[in-house]
């Protein structure tokens, strides 16, 4: 086969409509072209290529493979804690781990202070430094061969930093332990993919005494659910009871509610969260909406921008609203 009709033959076939399997035949007649004998003609060349296709798909689907499953965040998060355990000592990101400056644009709720300080004037200021430090540890893996054990223990804190007459005080420090059982699952609802249940007991308080405590304690099942690009948690409660005398906030389900409703939608490396929360007494409604932005600012650190408006941003505020907008720095989402 002379240069001349070797490159006729090229530019023919480039030509082509290059669907799927003409593109391939079109790929391997080019390959035979150049090595092919002047004797062979293009009939000859298309037939040994179709031949040769043709054994190809036989053998790819004689040995075909089970698509490897996708690596979704949550798997991906699993997969790091467990090896992250070679450290004995190593503690994980729980909830998400962020410091930022935070300002409320409601009025600052003095009432509780007032009635505990009459005689001092507190000069709350809008502005403050809130910040969430959020870790956890597994205790035991494969429980019943079925479950994972965790403990954990968040902060949330609320510093006047910029108060100088009240000597920066911190307005409100949150303390929550929690222990839970984590279950893998494979469940769908409604489209998504329910991955993880886990079922466990919380506490959480403010340290504070008289009448600035506030305290309670729940149990609570969590469902965690996933579809491409975004991760749900379902999590109702049932409160604890505590005897009259000793209870703080006899009402703080009237304004904290029965159930959290959280959420993430990751975009390239874009992050944005929300969080719900509500009483469902439609007659005297009360909840809580939280939503927020994290984005690369460097390898480890992001940046963060939340707004939350509604009621129990913070434990000494459960029964007053807030409405406050804070920019910052994230150092772990909860994926």
């Amino acid at each position: 086969m002379n240069i001349t009709v070797r490159f006729s033959m090229i530019a023919i076939i480039t030509v082509l409509n290059a669907t799927p399997a003409i593109a391939s035949l079109q790929q391997c007649i080019q390959e035979q072209i150049i090595t092919a004998e002047d004797s062979m003609t293009v009939g000859e060349l298309r037939a040994l290529c179709q031949q040769r296709l043709a054994q190809q798909e036989i053998e790819t689907t004689d040995n075909e493979l089970v698509p490897t499953a996708i690596e979704t965040a949550i798997s991906q998060r699993i997969q790091f804690e467990k090896e992250a355990e070679q450290n004995p000592f190593a503690l994980q990101a729980h909830k998400s781990n962020y410091i930022i400056l935070s300002n409320n644009l409601a009025s600052a709720n003095e009432q509780p202070f007032d009635d505990a300080f009459p005689n001092e004037d507190l000069h709350f200021q809008p502005w403050e430094t809130k910040f969430q430090i959020s870790l956890k540890i597994p205790i035991v893996r494969g429980l019943f061969n079925k479950a994972d054990l965790f403990v954990a223990y968040t902060n949330r804190s609320f510093w006047q930093q910029f108060n100088k007459v009240g000597s920066s005080p911190f307005r409100d420090s949150n303390h929550e332990p929690e222990a839970w059982l984590s279950f893998r699952n494979d469940s769908e609802f409604l489209g998504f993919r329910n991955s993880v249940i886990r079922t466990g007991i919380v506490h959480q308080s403010n340290g504070q005494s008289g009448g600035l405590s506030r305290s309670w304690n729940r149990v609570y099942a969590d469902f965690i659910f996933e579809q491409d690009n975004w991760y749900l948690s379902f999590k109702p409660w049932w409160r604890i009871s505590e005897h009259g005398d000793e209870d703080d906030n006899p009402d703080i389900e009237d304004y904290l509610g029965y159930f959290e409703l959280s959420g993430l939608y990751k975009k390239g490396k874009h992050s944005f969260d929300f969080l719900v929360r509500n009483n469902l007494n439609f007659g005297d409604n009360h909840g809580a909406l939280q939503v927020g932005w994290s984005f690369p600012l460097s390898k480890s650190v992001r940046g963060y921008v939340q707004w939350f408006n509604g009621y129990g941003e913070s434990l000494i505020d459960y029964d007053a609203r807030s409405n406050s907008l804070g920019f910052g720095i994230q150092l772990a989402d909860w994926l």
